[in-house]
């Protein structure tokens, strides 16, 4: 048994009704936790909907928090790689990276409030 699973049955909640249907948006309501799934993760949702992949998840305060708890504990100290350094390969990339649609937006958006026409 899952995880997952052994939680919803120490907590008696229903399982999800699948596929995602009304029926479904109706038990989120109900309980919004049955849409964490295991086989599901982060990435592949900003990947479908098409949000930057660096992008946090979360509020702005809530992310500030967390990163000056990091900091306070101490918590770069613990770092034992770093990519950077390790990867000659990604030095030589010179930091390009995939552009997801939701930066293209942003940049968009930006030049439209700068004056600038967008291409």
């Amino acid at each position: 048994m899952s995880a997952l699973a052994a939680a919803m049955v120490a907590r008696q909640l229903p399982p999800a009704p699948r596929p995602r249907s009304a029926e479904w948006l109706a038990a989120l309501k109900v309980d919004p936790r049955q849409a964490i799934e295991e086989e599901t993760s982060a990435a592949d949702y900003k990947r479908q909907f098409g949000y930057n992949r660096r992008r946090p998840l979360m509020c702005l305060w809530l992310l500030r928090f967390y990163a000056e708890r990091a900091v306070r504990n101490g918590l770069a100290l613990h770092i034992r790689r770093r990519p950077i350094v390790a990867e000659p390969e990604l030095r030589r990339r010179g930091g390009s990276r995939p552009v997801a649609l939701e930066e293209l937006l942003t940049r968009r958006d930006a030049r439209r409030t700068n004056g600038r026409a967008s291409p």
